[in-house]
Parts: C-alpha cells; structure tokens; sequence
C-alpha cells in the first residue's frame, strides 16, 4: 500500500464548484453592500450596484496575496502539536478574517474615489470611508462566522490535553523515533520512564523482546546493528537497494544477521564477533514487485526465507566449516511447512510500505480491535477515523486536519494502533504521538516522535 501525497484535478470539477461556491456570496456581497451605501451616500441603488460589482472584484483579487500572507501567519502563530493547534485555531481564523476585512476596505475605498471621480456626487472623504467601511462590516458579520464553519478543522473530539497521564495502560511501553535526534526510545504510555534504546538516528528497525539488542536502517540507508549491553554499533550492509525490515532478522543469541538482496538474489549471513560473512546464491530468483521475508527460527543454526513468488520457501541451515575452512558454510533447503515457528521480535515490519523521497518504509494506518476499526488517511484527506464493522461504516469518532475551503492537509497522519480493551489508540501526526480515550473523546501528547510500536502481537515479525 502507497499513501497518497497529491489527487488528480477535475478541471472542470473545480471551476464549476467555484463558480457554485463565489456566485451566491459574490451576490451577496453586492447586494447588501449597495443597500447600505444606498444609505449612507443617499445615491441610487442600481447605479450603486455596478460599484459593488467591480468593488468587490477587485477586492476577490486583492484576496489572492493575502491568503498566501495568511498561510504563513498561521504557520508561525499555530503549534504543531494537535492540542495546541485546535485551541489557537480560532484566534488565527478570526485574525485572518480581520487581515482580509482590512484589505477589502482598503481595496475598495480606493475604488471608490476612482468611481467617484467618473460619477461626480457629493460624497465627502469621511461620508466615503464611513460608507465603506459600515457596509464591509455588514457582510461581513455574516460571510466571516460563515467562513470560519465552513472551514474549520472537522472533529469529535471533546478535550485537548498536553499529557497522558489519565492513560488506562500507564505502564504500556511504546518505542518511537525520536522527532529530533532520531534516536531510537521507549516511553510508557503516561509518559514516563524515557530511556534511549539506540543512541543513533533510526529509521526503521527491528528488536530483541527484551530490547538488548536492535537491527536498524540508518538515515543514510545502510542496515546496522546496536547491542546495549557493549554500546557497540556494526554495519551489518551498505545497501544500494530500498529495503525493509522484513528482509532482515537476527539469531536467538544475536551472533548472527542475516538480510536478503533482492537484486543479487542472495543471502548474506554476518557473524557479529568475528566479522566473517558468507554469501549464498538463492535456488529462485526473488519478485521484483515486492521485498524478500526473512526469519530466525528458535534455533540458533536456521531462519527461513520467502519472496520467491508461486516457488515455496526455503530454509537456510548455517554449518560449521572444517578444518581447511574454518568458519561456517550456508546450506539452503527446501521448507516443508508454511508456517513454520519464528523467532520472537518486534519491529517495523510487513508489506505495507510508503515511499517518500530518499525514505520508506512499513505503515499501519489501519487497525481492528473488537468490532472497531481506526483508519488514518495521510496527504490531502489528513484524518483519523474510528468506525464500527458492519454498521456501513458509520464513524463512532474522527477528526481532520485539512482547513479550508481547499481543505489542504495541514497534518501528515501516519499509524494507529488499538490497545488491549479496545478503549485507547495511540496514533502519531507529524513528529508527535497522541493517546486517544475513544469513549472519553479525549486525546493527549505522549511524545514528541514517530515510527512507534507497541509490544504486542501486531508489531511481531511474521514470516
């Protein structure tokens, strides 16, 4: 699965839905402002109406810069924590809407000395502004709260909270990269107990169960290896292929890694201490549509390997070398079970995968748990949804981040998980981690970060 980072544009779509959306309120406009001039510079309506016509034109086009001005005052005035922004939301909406009523005032005050010079009235400067600035104001105290329901982020959320620590799992260890560093963490679910398991910058990665030892792709791509009992790092592969995690594992005891190249069709085995490699010509070539599985058996001699499309899997078994050849040899066999038992770990693993640039890796933007279901929708839909099975998809929560009227993401939503109960879901929106309490409609921050996993069966490698 790829996540989409752009739509297709209906041309046509799009002008249509304008022209829908700016011929009433352009009417609107026209209308009312003429009534109230009408009033106030004691002129005739329907000559004042082809005054409120280009008026309001020119002021559609003057709209054009300042709504790029606005984006960048939101970008510096709201968070980028989702607590943060939804509180600051309507105090940068109704400053846009000032911006814009200052501007349209401006604009079309200068329009009007310009029409009042072709049609001579007695119309003074002060009776001019006054006019002006009494119709705009009109509009908009209704168009302005209109604008902002309209465009407002869409959501069910009842709190905002800046910490977990009303968390029903407190003690639940999360692991995440860090949204600075890199670094590989773990975090409980309150927020407490941080401790750094790869002092590195990660980015996907693959560990022991009791957390003593990490496989990791780098920033740079290349696969390494992390033991924190010795705080020594090994470059396990330089790799010159995308790959995942799936492609990778390591021994009980971690003296071996292994990793498939899918482009060679091979397998490599490294053995940590000595630093002796041995590489082995695979009987298949593997599919190019897809990556290679790769995975330790209990044992500390075996781990399997799939990816060879409709051929079965095969079993690679390491062998001591001999005398002439100290070292081990690989020897690979044909696998005689589908499901054969697998080395227990945990890590960013599956075939889900994103691409992104110079980066990639594994997404779980969807989960089940009991009857519900949590979907996250990241690029120009940017929201999170949590509906029950089987009620046609009837949404029980959900909330976006894509304001406005061209509902632009603001937010990159990336995975979700449910937590045992069915009550919590942790989720991360760009380089934060949020708790959610489905039933409470309450989410909190966890962590700065991203790229988490959770202990559980879900973020176990399979084979």
């Amino acid at each position: 699965m790829q996540p989409l980072f752009a739509d297709a544009i209906d041309i046509a779509f799009v002008l249509l839905a304008g022209a829908i959306v700016l011929v009433p309120l352009l009417a609107f406009e026209v209308l009312v402002e003429a009534l109230v001039l009408a009033r106030t510079w004691r002129q005739p309506f329907r000559k004042l109406c082809r005054y409120t016509l280009a008026a309001n034109c020119w002021s559609l086009i003057a709209g054009i810069p300042v709504k790029f001005a606005n984006a960048g005052i939101y970008e510096w005035l709201l968070p980028h924590d989702l607590p943060g922004y939804f509180n600051r939301y309507p105090y940068a909406a109704w400053l846009g809407s000032l911006i814009y009523f200052v501007v349209t005032v401006v604009v079309e005050a200068a329009y009007a000395f310009r029409w009042l010079r072709r049609n001579p009235c007695s119309v003074g400067p002060a009776k001019l502004w006054t006019g002006v600035l009494l119709a705009n104001a009109v509009t908009y105290s209704v168009l302005a709260p209109l604008h902002y329901y309209i465009t407002r982020p869409s959501q069910s959320i009842r709190q905002f909270t800046t910490d977990t620590r009303w968390a029903a799992h407190p003690t639940v260890k999360l692991l995440f990269t860090d949204a600075a560093s890199h670094y590989l963490r773990s975090i409980r679910l309150d927020g407490s107990a941080q401790e750094t398991i790869v002092p590195l910058p990660v980015r996907d990665y693959l560990v022991s169960a009791d957390l003593g030892f990490c496989l990791f792709r780098g920033t740079n791509g290349n696969l390494y290896s992390y033991r924190r009992a010795s705080r020594q790092a090994t470059l396990v592969w330089q790799a010159h292929e995308q790959f995942g995690m799936d492609q990778t594992a390591f021994s009980p005891s971690a003296r071996y890694v292994a990793f498939a190249c899918r482009d060679g069709d091979y397998v490599e085995v490294l053995e940590l201490n000595t630093g002796r490699r041995v590489r082995q010509a695979t009987p298949y070539r593997f599919e190019r549509s897809g990556m290679p599985s790769l995975a330790w058996s209990p044992q500390e001699s075996r781990f399997f390997v799939r990816g060879f499309g409709t051929n079965s899997p095969v079993v690679v078994v390491i062998q001591p070398g001999v005398l002439s050849r100290p070292g081990f040899n690989l020897n690979l066999e044909a696998l005689n079970t589908t499901n054969p038992p697998v080395l227990r770990c945990f890590g960013r693993t599956g075939s889900a995968v994103w691409y992104g640039g110079d980066d990639w890796g594994s997404i779980y933007n969807q989960d089940e748990c009991g009857d519900l279901n949590v979907q996250t929708e990241p690029g120009l839909a940017s929201s999170l949804t949590i509906y029950r099975r089987g009620l046609a998809r009837m949404p029980v929560l959900w909330f976006s981040v894509n304001p406005g009227l061209l509902h632009i993401a603001r937010f990159y939503f990336g995975d979700a998980a449910f937590l045992d109960g069915c009550r919590e879901c942790v989720f991360d929106v760009d380089g934060f981690i949020y708790l959610l309490d489905i039933q409470a409609r309450r989410v909190g921050t966890v962590t700065p970060g991203e790229r988490f996993i959770l202990l559980t069966s879900r973020f176990t490698k399979r084979f």
